[in-house]
């Protein structure tokens, strides 16, 4: 099947091939929006975590990885959450230098809270952003 595009009362006509739209799976970009001062918004090391804002389930790791006490690799290490387990969000929020989303986790099953970059998170982490987030 073939789809018509013209330009200006049919000066130019191309045929392209048209989209299976019921065979093909849409690709879906799951980042988040950053605000327009992105590099000053984040959670400090060592602040207390965030409320939680996020009710919705079947969160986990994609691998190993660092739960650490503010969003930035720079903090200390809280924790570690491994794929298989379970996950409670609150809230995201961005690293200090505004590159990554950071989400606000509890391990269910081993009741360590701490924040995770969103890329190790089997959705993309909260989409719920954390209300008093850290500006300089």
């Amino acid at each position: 099947m073939l789809a018509v595009a013209g330009i200006a009362a049919g000066l130019f006509v191309a045929a392209v091939p048209a989209q299976a739209a019921q065979t093909e799976k849409p690709q879906v970009t799951l980042a988040k929006e950053k605000p327009t001062d992105a590099g000053l918004m984040h959670w400090s090391c060592g602040r207390a975590a965030p409320a939680d804002l996020d009710t919705s389930g079947g969160h986990e790791t994609t691998e190993a990885a660092n739960m650490r006490v503010g969003s930035s690799t720079v903090c200390q290490k809280a924790g570690l959450s491994y794929p298989g387990q379970a996950l409670d969000y609150h809230c995201y929020t961005l690293e200090i230098e505004g590159e990554y989303t950071w989400t606000y986790v509890v391990n269910v099953e081993t009741k360590v809270g701490g924040w995770i970059r969103d890329d190790l998170l089997n959705d993309n982490g909260s989409f719920i952003q954390c209300p008093g987030d850290t500006n300089f």
